[in-house]
Parts: C-alpha cells; sequence; structure tokens
C-alpha cells in the first residue's frame, strides 16, 4: 500500500499537466490567429518525468493520454485530436529515453558535448513529432506535410528548448545548495550584477517594443555577458525568459514587426529562429567556461591533494627538463638534504655534484635503461650528501612524462624520499642475521655464505677452527660478564691478526673460523700469531686471566670441498691439536706438529689465579681420551 500515493500521483499529476498546458497552447494558437506559437506540454511532460523518476514514467504518460483524451473531447477534435496527442508523446518517450542513456540528467550543461547532446535530442525529437503530426493533418485535413512540417518542428524543438534548457541546467545534485551558500558568503555583489544583466535584458524588450525596432541581435550581448560570469544556469535561464518573453509580446501584437503585410505565423517563425541562432552560442561559451573552470578546480584539488600527500609522506619532488638540464626541485626536496632553494643550482649536475661515488655507476646504469626504454621506470636507492656533511640514504624514482615525435625523452617527473633510518633498520637486521650479537663477528650463516662465494670464485685460501683451551673455567669461576669480556678482547685481537679481506666468525660459545686467503705457510704465520695473541693475559676488574688457543688448518683451493667439507678436515685437525696440550696447531691430511710452549701454562696459570691445584698430567689425560677417540 505505501507504493500506491506516488503512481496515484503521477497518473494524476500527468493527465492535470497535459489538459492545461495543451489548453494553453490552444489559447495562445488563438491569440496568435491560429498561428503556432508556443506548445509547453512536451517539454513539461518530460521535466515532470525526470523529476519523478523513469519507474513513474508509465503513470505518467497513462495520466497525459487520459488528459489528452478529455481535452479533444471538450474541444472536438476527435480521432484527429488523438493522434496529435500521440505525437507529441512520442516526442516525450524519445527525448526521456535519450537523455537517461546519455546522461544528461545531472550533467548541469558545463561541456560543449552536453550541450550539443541538448540540441541533437531536441530538434530529433522534434522531427519526430512533428512528422507524425503533419502526417496526421494531411490524413484528416489535406494539409501537404510540406507545409505543416517546418512550422510543426519550430514549434516543438523551440518550446521544448525554452523549458528544457533551464532544466537541465540547474538539476545537477548540489545546485540548489551551492546556490545557498553563494548566498550565506553574502556574495551579494554577484546577485546584483546578474540582476542588473536582467535589467538590461527587460530594458531592452520594453525599449523596442515602445520603438517599434526588433533587434534580437542586441541580446547576444547580456547573454555573453551573463555565460561568462554565471555559467549555464543563468544562461540558459535568462536566455529562455528572454524568448519567451519576445513570443508572448508577438502573440499579443505588442513586438514590432519588420514588415507590416507579414502574418503573425511569419514573425514567429522569423523571431523563433532569431532567438534560436543568438541564445544557443552563449550557452555554448557558458557551458565552454564552466568546463576550464571544472578543469581548474579539478587540478587544484589534485594538486592540493598532491602536496598534503607528499607532505604527510615527507617525500620531494623533482621535474627534470631532459633537453635543457633544468630542474625543479621542490621544498620537500630542500628540506631532506637541509638546504635552501637559493643555495643548489636547479640543474641536472646538482644530483651528481650531491651523490657519493659509490653510487654513481649504479645510478648512471638505472637512468639510461630507463631514459633508453629497457626499463618501465627509473629507481634507485643512492646517498647524496647532506647540508651538514653526512650522507643521507634517499629512494629515487620517477619516469618520463613527454616524448618528441621521435619517441625521444624530453620530461622525466619523480620524487626523492629519505630512506635512512629503513637503510639503518635494514643494516642492523643484516648485522644480526650475519653477526654475533656479543662480538660483532660474523655468524656461522654468514661465515658459510663466504665460504661459498670464494669457493665459486676458485679462490685459494686456508680454512681455521679455533676453540680456545680451558675456557670454561673462567664462567664458572668469575661468571659470564667476565667470559663476555674475554670473548671481546679475543675477538679484538683476532681481527687484529687479519688481511683487510680476511674473515673471522664465532660459531660457537668459544670456537671461532677464520678465512685466509693466502697459501698454506701464510696461514700456518697466522695460527702462530693467534696462538700467541690470544694466550696474552685478559684482565677485567681486578682480576686476570689467560687461555690457550687450538687451531686446525683446512686448505681450500679449486673449489673444493665444500663448507661442510672444509670444517670435518679441519675440526679433525683441531682435535688432534687439542689431544697433544692444546696452543698449537695442527694442519688437516698432514702429521706435521706445531706445539706451542705455553699449553701447559695457560691452563696452569688460569687454575693458578683461582687457587685451585692443577691436575697432574692432564694433557695426557686429553692425549689418552684422543687416542680412545679415534682408536
Amino acid at each position: 500500500m505505501h507504493r500506491l500515493p506516488l503512481p496515484l500521483v503521477s497518473f494524476v499529476s500527468g493527465c492535470v499537466l497535459f489538459a492545461v498546458a495543451a489548453w494553453t497552447g490552444l489559447w495562445l494558437m488563438q491569440l496568435a490567429e491560429n498561428a503556432p506559437a508556443f506548445w509547453p506540454v512536451n517539454g513539461l511532460l518530460v521535466v515532470l518525468i525526470l523529476s519523478l523518476g523513469l519507474r513513474q514514467a508509465g503513470w505518467v504518460l497513462a495520466g497525459a493520454a487520459v488528459g489528452g483524451v478529455l481535452l479533444q473531447t471538450v474541444v472536438g477534435a476527435g480521432a484527429m485530436g488523438l493522434a496529435l496527442t500521440a505525437s507529441d508523446l512520442l516526442e516525450v518517450v524519445f527525448v526521456v529515453y535519450a537523455a537517461h542513456r546519455l546522461r544528461l540528467p545531472g550533467s548541469g550543461l558545463e561541456s560543449i558535448f552536453n550541450v550539443t547532446v541538448l540540441v541533437a535530442i531536441l530538434s530529433t525529437g522534434a522531427i519526430l513529432s512533428a512528422l507524425s503530426a503533419s502526417a496526421t493533418l494531411a490524413w484528416y485535413r489535406d494539409v501537404p506535410i510540406g507545409d505543416t512540417f517546418p512550422v510543426l518542428w519550430r514549434l516543438n524543438a523551440a518550446s521544448a528548448a525554452i523549458i528544457l534548457a533551464p532544466f537541465f541546467a540547474w538539476v545537477k545534485p548540489g545546485r540548489m545548495d551551492q546556490f545557498r551558500r553563494a548566498l550565506r558568503r553574502s556574495e551579494w555583489p554577484l546577485v546584483l550584477e546578474f540582476l542588473a544583466i536582467v535589467a538590461v535584458a527587460a530594458g531592452a524588450i520594453l525599449v523596442m517594443r515602445d520603438t517599434g525596432v526588433s533587434m534580437i541581435s542586441f541580446f547576444t550581448a547580456p547573454l555573453l555577458w551573463c555565460a561568462i560570469r554565471f555559467g549555464p544556469p543563468a544562461t540558459a535561464s535568462l536566455g529562455s525568459a528572454i524568448s519567451l518573453a519576445i513570443i508572448l509580446l508577438i502573440v499579443a501584437g505588442e513586438w514590432p514587426r519588420a514588415y507590416n503585410n507579414t502574418s503573425i505565423a511569419w514573425q514567429l517563425q522569423r523571431t523563433e529562429l532569431a532567438l534560436s541562432l543568438n541564445a544557443i552560442p552563449p550557452l555554448f561559451v557558458a557551458a565552454a567556461l564552466a568546463g576550464l573552470r571544472k578543469a581548474a578546480r579539478d587540478l587544484k584539488r589534485s594538486q592540493e591533494r598532491l602536496r598534503y600527500a607528499l607532505a604527510g609522506s615527507s617525500e620531494g619532488v623533482w621535474d627534470w627538463n631532459i633537453n635543457t638540464d633544468e630542474t625543479y626541485f621542490s621544498d620537500g626536496w630542500y628540506a631532506i638534504l637541509g638546504y635552501q632553494r637559493h643555495e643548489l643550482k636547479e640543474v641536472v649536475d646538482t644530483w651528481g655534484a650531491l651523490r657519493h661515488p659509490d653510487d654513481t655507476a649504479e645510478t648512471a646504469r638505472r637512468l639510461n635503461d630507463h631514459l633508453e626504454g629497457r626499463s618501465p621506470r627509473y629507481s634507485v636507492e643512492q646517498r647524496l650528501r647532506h647540508r651538514d656533511g653526512h650522507w643521507v640514504w634517499v629512494l629515487d624514482r620517477g619516469g618520463v612524462v613527454e616524448r618528441d615525435a621521435e619517441g625521444n625523452p624530453t620530461r622525466a617527473v619523480g620524487t626523492l624520499l629519505d630512506i635512512s633510518r629503513r637503510r639503518a633498520r635494514q643494516e642492523e637486521l643484516d648485522r644480526r642475521a650475519h653477526h654475533d650479537a656479543l662480538t660483532g663477528l660474523a655468524n656461522r650463516a654468514s661465515l658459510t655464505e663466504s665460504f661459498q662465494r670464494w669457493n665459486e670464485e676458485k679462490r685459494s685460501f686456508c680454512f681455521l677452527l679455533i676453540d680456545l683451551d680451558d675456557f670454561k673455567p673462567i664462567n664458572d669461576l668469575y661468571g659470564h660478564q667476565f667470559g663476555d669480556h674475554a670473548l671481546l678482547a679475543i675477538a679484538d685481537r683476532l681481527r687484529a691478526c687479519l688481511g683487510k679481506r680476511d674473515i673471522a666468525a664465532r660459531i660457537g660459545g668459544d670456537e671461532f673460523a677464520l678465512l685466509i686467503e693466502s697459501r698454506l705457510g701464510e696461514a700456518e704465520q697466522t695460527a702462530q700469531r693467534l696462538i700467541a695473541r690470544i694466550s696474552e693475559p685478559i684482565g677485567f676488574a681486578d682480576a686476570v686471566v689467560s687461555t690457550g688457543a687450538s687451531i686446525g688448518i683446512a686448505q681450500v683451493a679449486g673449489g673444493n670441498p665444500d663448507f661442510e667439507g672444509a670444517y670435518r678436515r679441519a675440526d679433525i685437525a683441531l682435535y688432534d691439536a687439542k689431544a697433544s696440550g692444546g696452543s698449537s696447531y695442527r694442519i688437516a691430511d698432514q702429521q706435521q706438529r706445531a706445539d706451542h710452549p705455553r699449553g701447559d701454562q695457560a691452563v696452569s696459570a688460569l687454575l693458578a689465579v683461582a687457587g685451585v691445584e692443577p691436575a697432574d698430567d692432564a694433557c695426557q689425560d686429553r692425549e689418552n681420551a684422543a687416542e680412545h677417540g679415534s682408536g
């Protein structure tokens, strides 16, 4: 039941509107000596249907048909009147359907395309209605179609345009709210300016009526003024008001005639044509200017969104003219590097002057790849020098936005983002993933990667496995804090004994490993230095301890063996060094000894400081254990 009122209202509205509007049109025709003057029926029905919604179109048309039947019964037109009513409804149906399909309602006529569509729809609908009505008159009254078609087409097109042009210009969503906001903002000067335009047009109509001079072309000036200042709604409304006022004056016999012996029908046809030629061009101008203003507003909003987005993301913008090497750097770009705008030249060489030398080659390669079309965009992480002197890691990315006729890039635009914190976090995560948390040396995973890389590069190097002798008593007697201090001291001593390309790693509690890019003899010398340095006393608080180191050496050459194989060989050699009393090194797959005289002394000194008597024959116990373990 809640849906019943709207269809009923639609039906009654269609019936009443058609009857009243058609009667008005017939009355004006009688005043104009039976010449078609103004037919408001079709335009008002289109307005009613589009206002109520397309779902109510059937009810409105049904009501209009009933209203037409009642009117034709009153005037006694009979079947011819019903056929003329059907001709009007045909135009209404076509205009409503075409306007909906082309999305004309709500467009505001703010583009030349929309105005063109409106003119085309009204002209085509008027043609359909005029053909049908002319055929009806030819059938019932034997009037040639050639005599009635131009008059009926002019009547329908002009009448529909006078009503529908303001309607489509004003029904854009939010239009009335925009008008009310303008009034609340006290934009009364604009209102007064529009009223002045209306007064000029009205005054011109009165002057022409009283002087007997008809100058339709005069109204082009106020319409263009309105188009430039106020846009399509005001222009369409003023144009329709002027046209309707002049048509009514002609019907009333108050408008001057160019020739005294001409009929009202001829005068209406000539005047309506002149009014159309004067009203439509300003409407196109208004639509074009409205489109430009809309594009300018959209561009401004887009620029504001971009500016706010860049401000929120702390990104800078650069714009590079590739032909002239001139560049534009935004304020955010300067802020990232700590410079003021006047302190740097806005040329492409500024990048090169600020760039870290180590990043120049990679940056140039990626930039050339993009400019030459090998990559879809340019993106590189590089270091630029800050005004304070430190290096800032930035993400520099962009792309070509303009090319010449031959496809060569002429302009590129991009952004600059400070990623120093991200790089620092990445480096910290990488350090934690590849380095020992206590000593800062490489861990086992990093050592394995380095070993594999050296092996793939066919390097000749030695793998050294180091185990501290009797390190556990340090933790047991002095605590882990002392033990950590001792491991840090030993890590520093390892670094001091290595070359720049060698790698030291901590792979266990007191177990270390080295990759030394040298021959076997040089590796033995390094092992001797390591044993001597590690055996030096370590002080912490009021205590001093000493420890030793047993080392196993495995030579690696020609990409063989793999890490696990080298580790096993070095571990066997290390075990042999441990069994010999410690503080010595052994070479894998060889029987060579390199005993260090301070093996037992180191253990004895440690136990003496701890106040513990050394065992009688600790070395012999280890050797016996080794013999039992190896068979």
